[in-house]
């Protein structure tokens, strides 16, 4: 059972429930090598982790009956929950197991898995298009024959059985999988196979893969991302809405002398001798000198300690309903991610997907910051945009109406410069870069008034207005253009926003006279 306690538009802290205890998510797995660890399970329990992910392959072929008869839990000595692999990854590797999927998935089950997952095909890159087909098709049927063996194998429905979609950058092949897996009850759906574009800094791949999925799968289910677990793209994945991760980063890197930290990996030659591993708390240069063995142990356990830190971060983001903001500071801490950010702005699929399961409502919601056009995808922002462009588009007519463009307190409608143009009863908007035309009723609203703009390029209006008058501030009159008008629209110039009051009979003799009526409220 996956229940979700807390949301960040699409991003959400959940509980998954297992036999062995419950996962708060957003969780990442630590791959567990069930031949030779080198960071002890209770010291991967101690740097925040309540779950791991073990190989049932692997397990299978050192272990075999011996994992039967004690179990899983009491093989490893770990309490908590406990994901198997199938043997998936070891065919990615090799492109073939001595295992069939029948056989794997009832081992996971005889061997007491809390998640288990079904024997796919995971699409490698690159690779021709007719093969991944090919192969596509054989995880779907192996996901159907799955869910029909676990009806006898595991009738209590003792272990949650993961339902992967296949297909990589071949997004019509992964949309295609991700429908036909997400008809079938899972507990949890995955996403397969981005371990090589992960390699490759490859991050605008992957947000398209996961867009592609989470526009299909069911809400209120959880998703897992195979194989990724790097500080830089944990935090876009989590907005986008993935739940769970799995990763052996923390060991691969260790043992290629490479140090996770929060927006990098490093070697460890290239660290001052001086600079010390939090995780750890040894500095490069005694790492240095020890033997090889110790220091995989000390890097991992570092690599681990910052992987949990970024967790933590990431579910206090969105606590504070400030996950995005974070995601847009990672962004600008690499340029791969920074591409894969950018992309958001023109994705369809991105929109639909804030429509389908964002509200744009926030409670006690920080500042927003728009430090560029990249920034524009935030869903705050595209929430925002269509919510204002529907509500004025039901406004009607937008004739006679006075917009004010220039310097002045958030929100607009509490200064003195809003008292004294609503008092002369005339229909009052702002415009700003960012949002457009803006009620004056609105400009209080979240996300208006707490909206900081820097660097971005003004756009033209949608809504077009007629026989009004535009009072500028003269610093922003290269602004007016972008402001579409038909009739008499007239410009005012001014020094400041502050002497409105010297511009009130002006105001309402050219309204009465554009309209041929009093001004409207």
């Amino acid at each position: 059972m996956f229940e979700i306690v807390e949301k960040d538009e699409v991003a959400r802290i959940g509980k998954l429930y297992t036999r062995h205890g419950v996962i708060e998510t957003p969780a990442l797995f630590p791959v567990i090598n069930p031949s030779k660890q080198y960071v002890e399970l209770s010291r991967i329990r101690e740097l925040g982790f309540n779950q791991v992910i073990t190989n049932a392959y692997i397990i299978r072929g050192t272990y075999g009956d011996t994992a039967r008869e004690v179990g899983l839990h009491e093989l490893l000595g770990w309490d908590g929950p406990l994901m198997t692999d199938s043997g998936a990854y070891q065919i990615l590797q090799y492109g073939h197991i001595e295992v069939s999927p029948d056989d794997a998935l009832r081992y996971q089950v005889e061997v007491g898995s809390d998640i288990g997952v079904i024997l796919d095909i995971p699409t490698s890159y690159p690779r021709p298009r007719e093969l991944v087909e090919v192969e596509v098709n054989e995880t779907i049927r192996r996901a159907r024959r799955a869910i029909l063996q676990l009806k006898e194998l595991d009738p209590e429905h003792r272990m949650l059985i993961v339902g992967p979609t296949q297909g990589g950058v071949y997004r019509d092949l992964l949309a295609y999988s991700a429908k036909a897996v997400s008809r079938l009850p899972f507990d949890i759906y995955a996403i397969g196979s981005p371990t090589t574009l992960l390699q490759s800094y490859n991050f605008t791949s992957i947000v398209k893969m996961i867009l592609t999925v989470k526009a299909i799968i069911p809400p209120g289910k959880p998703v897992h991302l195979f194989g990724v677990g790097h500080p830089l793209i944990l935090p876009l994945a989590v907005a986008l809405g993935i739940d769970l991760f799995d990763s052996a980063s923390y060991m691969l890197y260790a043992s290629d002398d490479r140090v996770i930290l929060n927006n990098r990996t490093v070697r460890l030659s290239e660290l001052s001798k001086d600079y010390v591993l939090d995780g750890c708390g040894k500095s490069a240069g005694e790492l240095m000198e020890m033997s090889k063995e110790e220091r995989i142990r000390l890097i991992a356990q570092h690599n681990l300690w910052v992987l949990s830190r970024e967790m933590m971060e990431i579910k206090q983001r969105i606590k504070e309903h400030d996950i995005w903001g974070y995601v847009a500071q990672k962004a600008r801490q690499h340029p791969s991610v920074y591409r894969a950010y950018l992309t958001l702005r023109g994705s369809s699929i991105f929109r639909g997907l804030i429509v389908k399961l964002a509200s744009g409502l926030k409670v006690n919601a920080t500042q927003l910051s728009i430090l560029d056009d990249g920034d524009l995808a935030r869903p705050e922002v595209q929430w925002a945009k269509r919510r204002l462009s529907k509500l004025i588009k039901g406004m009607g007519d937008l004739a006679n109406v006075l917009v004010i463009i220039g310097d002045y307190e958030e929100p607009f409608i509490r200064t003195q410069v809003a008292s004294e143009v609503t008092r002369m009863g005339v229909r009052v908007f702002t415009y700003n870069e960012v949002y457009g035309l803006i009620p004056i009723e609105l400009s209080d609203v979240y996300p208006f008034s707490q909206t900081a703009r820097v660097n971005v390029k003004p756009r033209p209006t949608k809504h077009t207005l007629r026989d009004s008058i535009i009072l500028v501030e003269d610093k922003y009159r290269d602004l007016v253009r972008f402001i579409k008008c038909s009739g008499e629209c007239l410009i005012i110039y001014v020094d400041s926003l502050k002497n409105i009051k010297a511009y009130e009979r002006y105001i309402k003799v050219a309204l009465m006279r554009n309209g041929d009526e009093t001004p409207r409220t």
